[in-house]
C-alpha cells in the first residue's frame, strides 16, 4: 500500500510548470544548436543535439525534483519512497517484473505492428532504437546507454510513479491515477508503434510501486527493461 505523500499542491504546480519550462528551453537550445552547429554532417549533428537536449532535460528534471522535495522539507525517502534498506530484494523484484513485463510488452508491440500494417500505417521504431540500430560507433552507443539505461529510468519513474501517480491518487482519483499516468507514460515516448506496449508496462510499474511502496523497485524494473532492449538491438544489429 502506497504511503501518503505530504507535499503542497502549490509546490506541485510550480514543479510541473518548471518542468514544462525546462522542456521548452531544452528544445530552443537544441534547435539553435542544430541550426548554427555547421562544422559536422547533418546526421551527426542531429544525433548529438538530440542526445544533449535529452540529457539536459533529464538532469534539469532531477534537479527540479530535488528542489521540490526540499521546498516541502522532504527527503527522497519521504517524498517519493526511495529506500535502500531492502535494495537487494527490490532490485530482484524489479528485474523479475521486467522479465515478465518485457515478454508481454513485446507481444503487444507485435500486435500493434500487425494492426498498423492492416490499416496501412507504416510502423516506425522509436528514434533512439533506430539510432542504435544504425550505428556501430562506440561513443554513440555509450551515449544512448547513458540516457536509456541510467538517466531515463530515474527521471521517468520519479516523475510518473513517484510524483504524478500519488498526487492524482491523493486528490481522490485513484483509477485515473492508475490508468492516466500509464497512458501519459506511453504518450511521452511519442511513438505509435510502442504506445500500447509502453502503456501496458506503465501499468505494471504503477502496480509494482503500489505493492512495494519503494521507488527503487520500478526504477530497477525500468532499468532492466531498457537494458534488455538495448542489448537485444546491439546483438541483432545487421553486420556490414
Amino acid at each position: 500500500m502506497l504511503s501518503y505523500k505530504r507535499w503542497s499542491p502549490d509546490s506541485l504546480l510550480r514543479l510541473l510548470l518548471l518542468l514544462f519550462l525546462a522542456l521548452g528551453t531544452a528544445g530552443v537550445l537544441g534547435a539553435a544548436a542544430d541550426r548554427y552547429w555547421g562544422a559536422i554532417s547533418e546526421e551527426t549533428r542531429r544525433f548529438w543535439v538530440s542526445f544533449a537536449t535529452g540529457t539536459l532535460m533529464q538532469l534539469a528534471g532531477l534537479a527540479l525534483f530535488a528542489r521540490f522535495l526540499r521546498e516541502n522539507q522532504l527527503t527522497w525517502r519521504e517524498g517519493v519512497g526511495l529506500r535502500f534498506e531492502e535494495s537487494g530484494r527490490m532490485i530482484l523484484l524489479g528485474v523479475l517484473t521486467a522479465a515478465v513485463g518485457l515478454g508481454l510488452a513485446m507481444a503487444i508491440m507485435f500486435l500493434s505492428q500487425w494492426l498498423m500494417t492492416l490499416v496501412q500505417v507504416t510502423p516506425v521504431p522509436q528514434t533512439s532504437i533506430e539510432a542504435l540500430r544504425q550505428t556501430d560507433d562506440l561513443a554513440r552507443r555509450l551515449a544512448i546507454a547513458v540516457t536509456a539505461i541510467v538517466l531515463a529510468p530515474v527521471f521517468e519513474e520519479t516523475l510518473f510513479r513517484g510524483i504524478l501517480y500519488p498526487a492524482l491518487k491523493q486528490a481522490g482519483y485513484p483509477r485515473f491515477a492508475f490508468w492516466g499516468t500509464a497512458v501519459l507514460f506511453g504518450l511521452s515516448h511519442m511513438n505509435l508503434l510502442t504506445f500500447a506496449s509502453l502503456t501496458f508496462f506503465g501499468l505494471v510499474l504503477v502496480a509494482l510501486y503500489e505493492r512495494t511502496d519503494n521507488l527503487l523497485a520500478p526504477i530497477a524494473a525500468h532499468t532492466a527493461f531498457n537494458a534488455t532492449n538495448y542489448v537485444w538491438v546491439v546483438l541483432n544489429q545487421p553486420s556490414g
